[in-house]
């Protein structure tokens, strides 16, 4: 398996978290590159002692003046968009390769998503709140850009991809130009969105499994997806993903996350040294929700997660 994340070094943790995960539940090779920048030879020997004996791990730089001119708005780093670049740009020569954020946890053997057939660009999960590209949560020139608003809107955070059809259709070259032309909200996400124009394969959620995922009052994939669905993927998720949400991020302080205690579990075994941090603002938002009652969790959502497998 190839799999690519993106990670400059103050997200090096999560990236390590992830290649752990990734050495205790998959049963098969794999080559594990992070792009991304800044990485303290500390973190990089931490990296390099990860290393399963059978897998190969890279930790590559970027040049950051070879993308100028992209806008990303909400104090995005240029590494949210080497999801879209690495296709093109970095991993020129591969059919497929499977995408995922650093701020994830692997639970499962991901052998057979993989293997599954690529017949679209991308494979990846409705995003769980936002849904559709019409989604009035946050402006985005769906109507500019002429795209139906009822189209449905995957999440980048796991994205299996037909290299191939990536680099026919030329989707980095005209997500670069969307973002060029406009600020968008979600940067990369909602450019990859505005290409793909809905030309995407749905994974189930238990690939994917966000936060609002767990939060009902805020989860609109009810509308596109079955319920019994949505709560097996929240009982056995096979990839958990900690995005930013009124839940927090679980090497934060005030994190209410039901997969923290999984997270930092497997942080810990990466050195006591590693401390959780105050994020004031995402703790503001977190307590504010919590007083409006609008994280009130979805009642199958279990106490806590852990990696099945054999490797386990």
């Amino acid at each position: 398996m190839l799999i690519y994340t993106a990670a400059d070094g103050n997200y090096s943790l999560q990236a390590m978290v992830l290649l752990k995960s990734l050495n205790l539940t998959q049963t098969s090779p794999f080559r594990l590159i992070i792009f991304g920048n800044g990485w303290s030879k500390r973190n990089l020997s931490e990296l390099r002692q990860l290393k399963r004996s059978d897998c190969e791990v890279e930790q590559i730089e970027i040049a950051p003046s070879a993308f100028r001119g992209m806008q990303l708005s909400h104090g995005f780093p240029l590494a949210t968009t080497y999801d879209i670049i690495a296709p093109r740009h970095f991993l020129g020569t591969d059919d497929r390769m499977l995408y995922m954020d650093a701020d994830v946890v692997v639970l499962k053997d991901l052998h057979t998503l993989y293997q599954s057939e690529l017949t679209t660009p991308v494979s990846a999960c409705i995003d769980a709140h936002i849904v559709f590209a019409g989604s009035p949560t946050m402006w985005r020139p769906w109507q500019e850009e002429r795209n139906d608003p009822m189209t449905p809107y995957l999440n980048t955070g796991v994205m299996l991809i037909n290299g191939v059809q990536w680099r026919d259709l030329a989707i980095t070259e005209r997500c670069l130009e969307l973002m060029r032309t406009y600020n968008l909200p979600c940067a990369d996400q909602d450019a990859l969105n505005l290409v793909l124009r809905g030309n995407f394969s749905a994974l189930p959620p238990c690939f994917n499994l966000m936060p609002y995922h767990f939060l009902r009052q805020w989860r609109y994939l009810d509308l596109v997806s079955p319920v019994s669905e949505i709560e097996a993927a929240i009982r056995e998720p096979s990839i958990l993903h900690f995005h930013r949400s009124f839940l927090g991020k679980p090497w934060n302080i005030g994190c209410t996350h039901p997969g923290r205690a999984l997270w930092r579990d497997l942080a810990n075994t990466l050195g006591a040294r590693k401390r959780r941090h105050l994020d004031m603002e995402g703790l503001v938002r977190t307590l504010i929700a919590n007083r409006a009652g609008k994280t009130e969790l979805d009642p199958c959502t279990p106490k806590t997660y852990h990696l099945s497998g054999d490797l386990v």
